[in-house]
């Protein structure tokens, strides 16, 4: 995990307990718009986490730490991951939606509960990152995040996703619209296997929006991918047709 520095909630000094007492009030006042993981998870990984801040950092240039809030149950742990600026701040989309997810746990693995000791906030800065200079890809993967998110009505999760499934979804589900060039499948690690985003671009390889602005399209988790899609895949995230 050489993407991270070591855990810098004792060693940054402008991580201040004033600092800490305002993200852990904003994250609560914003959770109802963060991505909550349904399914309650038995034992949730210091590396689980790690790997969340790197699959799903925002494409933003103001992203310096992920922060990880645990707050304690009767018989769970309610643990919320957040990005923060250079100043402290929670990073949030254009709508003012924060990035980030909330899960459930019944215990912690030992890494985890020794980075948190006493603490319920630890907090991580992250390496600087350069983004793809293919405006193409960053663009879709941004738009994506920003309008296919409907915090509150999590995924449906199939068994198996198809690349014959996917396929015959573009065309049967293609609206009559003639801004609609192109159709994207994008794939993202999951929990529970991959999270796919299926939409609908125009030729500037933005999502296409119906009148109420809501973009065309669908998401979905699937536990597998078929030997087809996952060829049709290979190294790549971003599968965009014509």
């Amino acid at each position: 995990m050489n993407w991270f520095l070591k855990d810098s909630s004792d060693r940054d000094k402008k991580i201040t307990h004033e600092d800490k007492q305002r993200i852990v009030a904003q994250f609560n006042k914003w959770s109802p718009q963060i991505l909550a993981i349904p399914e309650v998870q038995t034992l949730v990984t210091f590396d689980q986490v790690i790997t969340f801040f790197e699959t799903d950092r925002p494409a933003d240039f103001t992203v310096h730490k992920g922060v990880i809030i645990r707050q304690e149950d009767v018989e769970v742990q309610i643990l919320g991951q957040v990005f923060l600026d250079q100043h402290n701040r929670i990073v949030c989309r254009k709508d003012g939606t924060p990035y980030g997810r909330q899960l459930v746990a019944k215990s912690l693995d030992k890494k985890l509960i020794d980075h948190f000791a006493d603490r319920n906030l630890i907090v991580f800065k992250l390496t600087e990152k350069n983004f793809p200079s293919d405006g193409f890809n960053q663009d879709v993967f941004a738009q994506s995040g920003e309008l296919l998110r409907d915090l509150l009505k999590l995924p449906q999760v199939i068994p198996v996703m198809t690349y014959e499934e996917a396929i015959k979804y573009f065309v049967s589900a293609r609206p009559n619209d003639p801004r609609i060039k192109r159709v994207a499948l994008l794939r993202k690690p999951h929990p529970q296997g991959y999270h796919l985003t299926q939409m609908f671009i125009d030729k500037n390889n933005e999502p296409v929006c119906d009148s109420a602005g809501k973009p065309y399209g669908r998401q979905l988790v699937a536990r597998q991918l078929d030997e087809e899609l996952w060829e049709f895949f290979g190294e790549k995230d971003l599968i965009i047709l014509q």
